[in-house]
């Protein structure tokens, strides 16, 4: 799994915890290639210094379709944690999809209703 932190032009990227916690995603789904992480540290008109993170994961058996997540906060870490939890949520119910056998359909097809 490669993984890809990128900031905003003239932002640095943000600090190597978000790679540490980006590794875990692989205990989720075996089949990621590719995770990219945007950072970026912006000011709302209401809101004022929001920190945002969006994380894309690229996987090997899903097509040309990546899955996404996107969470904005205070800090950078809380959005991160959120961003996070929306991940590891999709990426779950893509396992189970992937996984889902219709029952149904196999007592079917072996006669037995």
């Amino acid at each position: 799994m490669r993984i890809t932190i990128q900031g905003k032009k003239d932002q640095p990227t943000p600090d190597p915890l978000i790679e540490k916690k980006i590794k875990t995603l692989s205990r989720y789904l075996s089949t990621i290639e590719d995770v990219v992480v945007e950072a970026a540290h912006d000011h709302h008109h209401r809101k004022g210094a929001v920190a945002s993170i969006e994380i894309t994961a690229h996987l090997l058996c899903h097509g040309n379709d990546p899955i996404r997540a996107h969470e904005t906060a205070d800090d950078i870490h809380a959005a991160l944690d959120g961003a996070l939890q929306k991940m590891k949520h999709l990426l779950t119910l893509h396992k189970e999809k992937e996984t889902h056998v219709d029952r149904a359909a196999i007592r079917v097809a072996r006669g037995k209703e």
